[in-house]
């Protein structure tokens, strides 16, 4: 299982350095420290106050207000939050009514927001009485509206926030919206079992290609590739040439050919030239000219062809020789023949592996063929410690249970993966670590699925070796929980104990909050 994990001592230090700045921002300096001038600077003549969080499927309303009192301003500050990226918004109308049985007794609005993310105003409270909050964030016409529960109006303020767990850890909005964070409901959802196999990945049969020679003699590489395994091929482009080769009376020939061409086209030329100026003369026909110039060209284009098939012998590094081209756009996932050595007709010089498909070959101590029915590949765990989805790719097994071997009962199990892309939407992206030649990890999904409580992986923090999960309190305060963990699925894991359904858990940033609770961050600041 990947879980999130504290870096060496030297790194921790080093983001502890970073994110301290985060907890100064609230000291004196602290950019909202005009709000805080107008309390006063004595938290402990503030009365009660109220700190209340909600959610809509869109947006989160963290709100903070002092416990109003009949006809006494009361100030708002709202943080309101995207779901879609936890960032902060930047503008829209935010509302606050307070409602009895017969409609809406008093309604404060404010038009955009101070800060991004914050809207800052403040409204006098309605009369003696309780009354039911609502507040509304309306965003071009879209409204999200926040049920905040029973308020009581008294001259004696009544705070009715919900106390905070005993070692809550505070993290500011303001630096929630400032890294990658998100939370989510925790949840019930169907899992099953994963059981992680030893594999390899290698190019589909169906995407693989074996380049031969056509004829012996002698295969010499492209210069301008630099032929190695793991390159880039393209359909088209010249592998390299095989230079024929001939022994003994043969490459005789070969020289002797060239030579009586050459001798016969010198010999056709010198007649020529004494033939053409009796031509001129009139002393001989036209017709002797135009034959010699024929028999000229045709001993010129035998002296070419003769010193082609023997340059292709002799040339250095093959130049001349028959041309190989791929077939295919692939990777060289073997060089067979080294540059420059000798190779019979048909024999393979170099294997391509096409790039449209990858096969994952995992072998394995052979199981119970019943704990496989059924089974599905879940995903890859490559090298780096990513990890690939393999449902989002189409992967599928190549049979419906592993082939054994009677003898050694090992088992191989293929699964068949259209290759990812860098496409933008076009599924995950590529990974330098999943290509031909790499060791991986399987994950086999096998079992019936069952309802458990699951978070996502990323969501679980290990600490000191102890597996943990960050649990919202509410909008700036989070609580460490220990957890037990079972059996993975997918990018989700099993928790056994430590926590419980609809509790608002953090799925990114929860390390970010861990530092937090190093640092001391400052337990309450007023907006």
């Amino acid at each position: 299982m990947s879980t999130q994990r504290l870096p060496t001592l030297t790194a921790a230090l080093s983001v502890l350095l970073i994110a301290s700045t985060f907890g100064c921002q609230h000291g004196h300096d602290h950019p909202h420290g005009d709000e805080h001038a107008a309390h006063g600077p004595a938290s402990e003549e503030e009365g009660p106050s109220l700190a209340i969080t909600r959610w809509t499927d869109r947006y989160e309303l963290f709100v903070e207000l002092p416990a109003p009192t009949p006809g006494k301003p009361v100030q708002y500050h709202a943080h309101v939050t995207r779901l879609s990226d936890f960032g902060a918004v930047t503008e829209g109308t935010f509302k606050v009514r307070f409602k009895t049985a017969t409609g809406a007794a008093n309604e404060a609005v404010q038009v955009g927001v101070k800060r991004p993310g914050i809207f800052v105003f403040e409204s006098a409270a309605p009369g003696a009485g309780t009354y039911s909050l609502e507040m509304v964030y309306d965003h071009f016409g879209e409204t999200d509206v926040f049920d905040c529960g029973a308020v009581t109006v008294a001259e004696k303020a009544v705070a009715s926030e919900q106390e905070l767990p005993g070692g809550a850890i505070t993290f500011l909005k303001e630096s929630q919206w400032k890294i990658p964070f998100a939370t989510a409901w925790a949840d019930q959802r169907l899992m099953a079992r994963e059981l992680e196999l030893p594999a390899d990945v290698e190019p589909a049969a169906k995407d693989q290609l074996t380049v031969g020679a056509p004829t012996g003699g002698r295969f010499f590489h492209n210069p301008k590739l630099a032929l190695a395994e793991g390159m880039q091929i393209r359909k088209g482009d010249v592998i390299g040439t095989v230079a024929p080769t001939v022994a003994g009376d043969d490459y005789s020939r070969l020289q002797f050919a060239v030579e009586e061409a050459r001798l016969s086209a010198q010999q056709t030329q010198r007649e020529l030239e004494r033939i053409e100026p009796l031509v001129r003369q009139g002393l001989l026909p036209e017709r002797r000219l135009t034959e010699l110039r024929n028999e000229l060209e045709s001993q010129n284009a035998r002296l070419k062809s003769a010193g082609g098939r023997l340059g292709r012998v002799d040339a250095p590094g093959g130049a001349g020789g028959l041309p190989i081209k791929s077939t295919l756009d692939g990777l060289i996932s073997q060089v067979v023949v080294p540059n420059g050595e000798p190779v019979e007709a048909g024999a393979p010089l170099l294997r391509i592996g096409g790039t449209e498909h990858l096969w994952v070959r995992a072998r394995f101590v052979a199981k119970p063929a019943s704990l496989l029915i059924d089974a599905t590949p879940a995903a890859l765990r490559l090298a780096s410690g990513e990890r690939v989805a393999l449902d989002q790719l189409g992967a599928r097994f190549l049979s419906t249970l592993p082939a054994v071997d009677a003898s050694s009962r090992v088992a191989t199990w293929i699964v068949d993966v259209p290759a990812p892309t860098s496409k933008a939407g076009g599924g995950p992206p590529k990974s330098a670590d999943l290509r031909p030649g790499a060791s991986v990890v399987l994950a086999v999904r096998i079992g019936k699925p069952a309802l458990a409580l699951a978070v996502p992986r990323q969501a679980v923090v290990e600490i000191n070796t102890r597996p943990y999960v960050f649990v919202q309190a509410d909008g700036e305060h989070f609580e460490k929980r220990p957890v037990t963990l079972g059996q993975p699925d997918g990018d989700f894991v099993r928790v056994e104990s430590g926590l419980k359904q609809r509790d608002r858990i953090v799925t990114r940033g929860g390390f970010d909050i861990h530092l937090a609770s190093l640092l001391g961050t400052i337990e309450s600041h007023r907006h």
